[in-house]
């Protein structure tokens, strides 16, 4: 599958939500849909592409330049929904609230790294993850089997 492949079937399941975006020299933050080009060309140097929601995500994914991509998708509503038990958990976001937010929207965090970061308020900003669950055969007892993430969670 294509980075343009996946693009556009990520827009036709995905209606509103975010995009995070794992180059090799960079990592970029967006809202989805997308307004701009958020790899503007670089495709070349993209290892993960996340595309979320409430209703699931889609995941472009490679280890290594050259290799080809993986496709993986969960949805919790509609044909495809996913009908293991599941949770979820809020994860505060690694930023440095006395820098705040520059004025193309971009964070910083407590290492120096800089985003952007598609929420107003930044003050104790999270991410929700949904963890999907699954038994082991030999005991019963349960395990996360994959997860997701579903959307930012502005501060309060």
């Amino acid at each position: 599958m294509t980075v343009q492949e996946f693009l556009e079937q990520a827009r036709a399941k995905i209606e509103a939500g975010g995009c995070m975006a794992a180059l090799t020299d960079e990592y970029l933050v967006e809202s989805w849909p997308i307004q701009g080009g958020l790899l503007n060309g670089k495709e070349e140097k993209l290892l993960e592409l996340q595309i979320f929601g409430k209703q699931g995500e889609v995941k472009l994914s490679r280890s290594t330049i050259g290799q080809a991509f993986s496709f993986r998708s969960i949805f919790d509503e509609g044909e495809e929904k996913d009908t293991r038990d599941h949770y979820d958990e809020l994860q505060y976001l690694d930023i440095d609230e006395t820098v705040g937010k520059d004025a193309e929207g971009k964070v910083t965090t407590t290492g120096g790294g800089a985003f952007q970061l598609p929420v107003n308020n930044i003050h104790d900003v999270k991410i929700r993850i949904r963890y999907y669950l699954g038994k082991y055969e030999e005991t019963g007892q349960s395990r996360v089997e994959d997860w997701r993430v579903v959307e930012f969670v502005e501060g309060r």
